[in-house]
């Protein structure tokens, strides 16, 4: 019998080294958390002295318990009279002790100390069977993630349970295994619970074959986000000019326009006919008894409702000497509907999909053998991915709260420091201001969150102080020693030293899911499932020109078309990008360019808002033919608007 480490080394079980007690070494000096014990000289001079390297846990007997520690520190002892060295210092971190209750005859470890150590008591090195009772707590949900370092015959487990809820942190630099990491925990949790409701955010297309057929992968032309699932902070967000000035003036104007949308959009389901058009002056009539729905209530609409609207108030007397913003905000509109990477955004215009659907899919509801969705974020837009996260995230918590814990949702957030960076100028308030709502809260109604980060130290304090619990890999940046150093618990802050020298799939483990900081060496995961994290091998492909005329064309037509899969490439049934010509033209005539997916026969709302347009065109073709230009520019959108109704 063996067992493989993710460093391919196999480790045979049966041939372990039979226990030997060893007195490691006498009690110095003791405290209420640490103490210091002078290692026995034979130890040394049996060169003995990895049975008391950093990170190794020992054993005091005392009268009524064994104490249980952890070397923290090393030294050189004193010098005597003659200059030479006496001996070597170790510092132990008190960590509980293992008792066996009177009165069941159990013996279990317990954090905290009743009985502490007595100066010249012996120090020894933990067996087996006792290392196995610290690490291994029988009767609860567990994983296993690796072996100890200290002792490969170990099974290093995780108490699932509070892991999740009261979230974690994976953290090590580029080339640490992070990425292994995360799907091995990932893959252990779904072993143990096929009907779990995992979301994992993958921002670089690592993960989408990490899980086999138990993931639903999202990609950007599978994914629809519909923007009226946006609450009224997310829409402005993205609609919505960067300037602070600009913006407030646009959300004014937002907060009425989206408000009637939604109305207007109700109103015709009652009415039984989608397609059927009203006046927006009764929309604006019947606002007020509308009740039901609120600027964040999940009620669909359409963007071209929202640009006629929008057209609407611009006709308004009272807005004649203020036009700018409204332009602006049809200006962005129209630049996000003609953009391919925004049409998860505007998907579905003409019959948007029910709710159900659409939250159903990505929070796996029902599993249907799929309980993990991979969110591949890859092909969406840096400046929309802060929304997309935000949106989902903000999904998550109203579904776990509306649900009433009945739905307990894993959102596993990769590459966190640019959804929550620490500089509050960077990323989406939004975003942050949910994550932050969910490391806080989220446990009680049931939504969990994984940290996953390359630089903890660019990421929102607050966050990671949450996490319960942190496997921390290799980390070479002093800042990020420090950030973690911070939020270790149980007093084994001093074991972070050695984080720089951690090999490759090798990870410490604190907090609440284990009894103890353990080091760990991950199991092994098979080639098949691991992430698409490799780096791009340089000397292989800088041996031959691969830059082919046929290559080359494929890459420009990609970065022009801003896709992985250009709709002119054998990807029929894609979105039909609106040639930068098409954009400029309707920018010029202030209408809206229809959203990229519909390409299909147009209803009769939409033949009526095309007759609209071509009626505007007329009109400004024969007011530049006779060059006369009216007197009052009112008169000019009362003939607009009355040829619109009139069409209407």
């Amino acid at each position: 019998m063996s067992f493989t480490d993710q460093t391919n080394r196999v480790v045979p079980l049966e041939r372990a080294k039979p226990f030997k007690q060893t007195e490691i070494g006498r009690i110095r000096n003791v405290g209420s958390s640490v103490a210091t014990i002078s290692i026995n000289k034979s130890v040394i001079r049996n060169n003995q002295l990895q049975l008391a390297q950093i990170g190794t846990i020992l054993k005091i007997v005392t009268s009524k318990s064994i104490v249980v520690a952890m070397v923290g520190s090393l030294k050189i002892g004193s010098e005597d009279d003659e200059g030479m060295s006496d001996g070597c210092l170790a510092q132990l971190n008190i960590m509980g002790e293992i008792t066996t209750n009177e009165t069941t005859r159990e013996t279990k470890f317990f954090r905290g100390v009743r009985s502490f150590p007595v100066l010249g008591e012996a120090v020894y090195n933990m067996s087996p069977a006792e290392l196995t009772l610290i690490f291994n707590r029988e009767g609860e949900s567990c994983i296993e993630v690796g072996r100890l370092q200290q002792d490969s015959s170990i099974i290093a487990k995780v108490r699932v349970d509070d892991l999740l809820s009261k979230h974690f942190a994976i953290i090590g630099s580029t080339g640490s295994g992070k990425s292994c990491t995360v799907a091995l925990i990932l893959q252990a949790i779904l072993n143990e619970n096929p009907m779990g409701h995992v979301v994992l955010f993958d921002p670089h297309n690592e993960y989408s074959k990490s899980f086999g057929n138990r993931a639903e992968v999202i990609d950007q032309d599978s994914l629809d986000l519909p923007l009226w699932m946006f609450d009224f902070v997310e829409t402005c967000e993205l609609l919505c000019s960067e300037i602070e000035d600009q913006a407030r003036e646009e959300t004014e104007i937002l907060h009425d326009v989206l408000l009637k949308a939604k109305r207007l959009y109700d109103r015709t389901l009652q009415n039984g006919d989608v397609s059927s058009q009203v006046k927006l002056d009764d929309v604006e009539s019947e606002l007020q008894r509308a009740t039901h729905i609120s600027l964040d209530s999940p009620v669909p609409y359409r963007i071209r409702d929202v640009a006629k609207l929008i057209d609407h108030d611009m006709g308004k007397l009272e807005n004649a000497n203020n036009l700018a913003p409204y332009k602006r905000l049809k200006r962005r509109i129209a630049s996000l509907v003609a953009d391919p990477r925004y049409a998860f955004v505007f998907k579905n215009q003409a019959s948007p999909r029910p709710i159900e659907e659409i939250v159903g899919r990505i929070f796996r509801l029902p599993v249907n053998g799929k309980p993990i969705s991979c969110l591949d974020f890859s092909g969406i837009p840096s400046e929309a991915l802060n929304i997309v996260v935000s949106v989902v995230s903000r999904l998550a918590f109203e579904l776990a709260t509306w649900s009433e814990r009945q739905l307990p949702i894993l959102l596993v957030c990769e590459e966190a420091h640019r959804y929550i960076p620490r500089d509050h100028s960077l990323g989406f308030n939004s975003t942050r201001r949910i994550i932050s709502r969910i490391a806080k809260e989220g446990r009680k109604y049931g939504v969990s969150l994984a940290i996953i980060s390359q630089r903890p130290s660019e990421l929102e304090p607050s966050t990671l102080s949450q996490c319960s619990t942190i496997f921390s890999m290799r980390l070479s940046n002093e800042l990020d020693q420090n950030f973690v150093r911070a939020a270790v618990p149980d007093g084994a802050a001093e074991l972070l030293s050695f984080l720089p020298s951690l090999g490759t799939a090798e990870t410490m483990v604190f907090g609440e899911s284990v009894n103890l900081p353990m080091r760990v060496i991950l199991n092994n995961l098979p080639a098949e499932y691991r992430p698409h994290s490799s780096s791009a091998q340089f000397t292989d492909l800088w041996k031959r020109d691969v830059a082919t005329p046929e290559l080359m064309s494929k890459v420009f037509e990609r970065w022009r078309s801003r896709s992985l899969t250009p709709g002119g490439e054998g990807n029929s049934g894609g979105p039909v990008t609106p040639t930068v010509q098409q954009t400029r033209a309707a920018l010029r005539n202030r209408q809206l360019p229809p959203p990229a997916q519909q390409q299909a026969p147009q209803t009769a709302a939409e033949q009526t808002s095309a007759l609209a347009a071509q009626v505007r065109q007329r009109l400004q073709a024969k007011a530049a033919a006779t060059q006369s230009r009216p007197q009052n520019l009112s008169d000019v959108k009362s003939m607009l608007n009355s040829a619109f109704h009139k069409n209407i």
